[in-house]
């Protein structure tokens, strides 16, 4: 790997504060994989007038026509020449010409969403991806599975520290776009640091820092990823015995510092500090330097809930939620990764993770050396070091908290996977519809079934075509899935045709297209209003922004995603407000999935899984009498 340690100075790592721009000396232009960020556009700022129309469209299903008359004279007033709307539109123009090396956006963003946020990791920011089992009867075992993951992740993370490996790229052919980066130095070596009020993210070099962590019975252990003569990595044998040794040396289970790190992230800090005046450093130091963790956890879970259950939470003692990426693999081989989400978002992550599973499950990840006698292994081999801390009294109280804490969240979350196999992308673009428009239109549905309203729904989607793009906000409800979802609920009592509720649906899907493209151009709603939001001064009140409807267009009661990846067997995160639903979902050429993830209210999710399914079956019957129909370009 190539030498980069200079660039992380005497301590060996870069404390990041979340202005990507201070880490920009890490990429080398004349790598491949940063070949295109001196190129890459701004995140333009929209056009104010066109931001507050668009507002309006969004909050009309969401208001009654008296509440749409109030916000639309508080945005007319908000528009007005010389007012402080115009002013504020101004600041930000000016801030974003100020940053031409990054976006007027980003820092607010990883620092405001993500770093100053008090919320426990757990249930509120991470996500998972739960993979395929694998095809190989050796991946099959815990251990087996766990070498093979190992053994991918040191092949693509080479890559990406020389910086071979290739930039995203959009499109095909002459139409390419490229896409930022940025995000992918923050992967490997890479933790969560708590501080009161707002927290840091380090990075290790990783020239210097190749061990894995790996957790079993909630003890942490290490060793050396490179082998210590060659200074190549691993082979999958030689990982394997590493691992059979730390299942043979983890005895039972004892308190767990990792249950720490599900706490309020003030808590967490305090309790961090308490480890650090104890003697406790270097053991956290090996823990937060690690290229990844592995949690070998002692439980089978079978159904794609309960693995989704112990993919997203565990039991949160065998965790390190900070930690950027860790791998949860279980007794029956089953495997998953769980990832933090402050610096980078999930699609990188997910091309991380496809490269690992889909290389693994075709036979493409050269696994190294075989033919080992266990006497070479035991006498080349280091044994792995366990990490071993000193509690004081107030640390062992603060893992008795943090563990009824989490206890007690778990048993107020609920988490439901409903898999659809009625029919999936093949058939929803014969119906001249966008399979994504069309499961958002869905949801829009099933919601309406369940509680008789319509609200505020987010879909991410990626600005990453920009430099240090992130996500903008899909507004999925929208007057024309209201429409439609009216319509097949009979809200007016008149009954519409087929033939009319195929239109509607439509129209609706057509809608949700052009409002994700002008999303990922960075011309929606969401991250422009932010960002003058952030530029009031003390003292300056503007009634546009108290207006009722506009902090009810923001409450997520419907946070979604969508992911599709053929070795995925699931993915989820939790749901952003109290009452609301979290819902990430995959659609494949013949299924659907869905992962609802909610409070534990009166079986919301498994209730909302059932009327996902009712409806898409439902919203199939409107196409039903097409003999003949042209697919779709989306």
């Amino acid at each position: 790997m190539a030498p980069v340690s200079a660039a992380y100075g005497a301590a060996g790592f870069r404390e990041c504060v979340g202005d990507y721009r201070n880490e920009s000396d890490l990429e080398v232009a004349s790598q491949p994989l940063y070949r295109f960020q001196a190129s890459l556009p701004r995140l333009p700022v929209p056009k104010l007038e066109e931001t507050v129309a668009l507002y309006l469209e969004t909050i009309r299903p969401l208001t009654t026509a008296q509440e749409f008359a109030t916000s639309k004279q508080l945005a007319q007033e908000f528009l007005r020449l010389g007012g402080l709307g115009r002013e504020l539109h101004q600041r930000l123009v000016q801030r974003a010409a100020d940053r031409k090396d990054t976006s007027y956006l980003a820092e607010w963003w990883n620092t405001w969403g993500y770093l100053q946020v008090r919320d426990p990791v757990v249930f509120n920011v991470s996500y998972f991806f739960h993979f395929a089992d694998s095809v190989h009867a050796e991946q099959r075992s815990n251990v087996g599975r766990a070498a093979a993951l190992l053994r991918g992740t040191m092949e693509f993370r080479r890559q990406l520290v020389d910086g071979t490996l290739e930039p995203e790229q959009l499109g095909g052919g002459a139409k390419k776009t490229p896409i930022c980066s940025t995000a992918y130095k923050y992967m490997f070596n890479a933790c969560r640091i708590p501080h009161r009020e707002s927290d840091t993210y380090r990075i290790y070099d990783p020239a210097t820092h190749n061990h894995v962590v790996v957790m079993r019975n909630n003890k942490f252990f290490s060793f050396e990823l490179l082998d210590a003569t060659t200074k190549e990595p691993l082979s999958f044998v030689q990982i394997c015995h590493q691992l059979n040794r730390i299942l043979d040396a983890a005895g039972s289970k004892e308190s767990s510092v990792g249950v720490l790190s599900a706490e309020n992230r003030d808590t967490w800090a305090d309790a961090r500090d308490e480890l650090l005046r104890n003697g406790n450093e270097d053991a956290l130091k090996v823990i937060e330097s690690a290229v990844v963790i592995v949690n070998m956890d002692d439980y089978a879970p079978v159904s794609r809930t309960e693995v989704a259950h112990a993919m997203w939470h565990g039991d949160g003692r065998n965790r390190f939620y900070d930690k950027c990426i860790q791998f949860a693999v279980f007794e029956n081989g089953k495997a998953g990764l769980l990832g933090e989400h402050s610096m980078l978002d999930g699609m990188p992550m997910a091309r991380y993770a496809d490269y690992l599973v889909g290389r693994l499950q075709k036979g493409q990840i050269n696994l190294g050396k075989r033919d080992f006698t266990t006497a070479e292994l035991n006498r080349t081999l280091a044994n792995p070091t366990q990490i071993k801390f000193r509690f004081s009294r107030a640390t062992l109280d603060a893992i008795v908290a943090a563990e009824k804490m989490f206890d007690a969240t778990v048993a107020d979350h609920d988490l439901f996977v409903q898999s659809f196999y009625g029919y999936g992308s093949k058939a929803i673009k014969t119906f001249k519809c966008s399979p994504d428009a069309f499961a958002q239109v869905a949801i829009q549905l099933a919601y309406k079934k369940l509680f008789g309203i319509n609200v505020a729904t987010y879909e991410a989607s990626q600005t990453r075509i920009f430099l240090h793009g992130r996500t903008e906000t899909t507004r999925s409800c929208s007057q024309k899935s209201a429409d439609f979802t009216d319509a097949m609920v009979n809200a007016s009592g008149v009954p519409k045709s087929n033939e009319e509720k195929k239109k509607l649906l439509q129209d609706a899907t057509n809608y949700h297209v052009q409002y994700m493209k002008r999303a990922a151009q960075g011309l929606g709603v969401d991250r422009h209003l932010l960002g003058l939001r952030m530029l009031l001064k003390p003292g300056e009140k503007v009634p546009f922004f108290e207006d009722p409807p506009m902090t009810k267009s923001r409450y997520w009661l419907i946070s979604t995603s969508h992911l599709t990846n053929e070795l995925f067997d699931g993915w989820g995160w939790g749901e952003v407000v109290p009452e609301g639903l979290g819902i990430a979902y995959s659609i494949k050429a013949n299924s659907i999935q869905f992962n609802i993830a909610c409070r534990k209210y009166d079986n919301w999710a498994a209730r909302m899984g059932h009327l996902l399914e009712e409806s898409l079956v439902e919203m199939q019957q409107l196409f039903a009498v097409d003999s003949v129909a042209t697919p779709a370009k989306l």
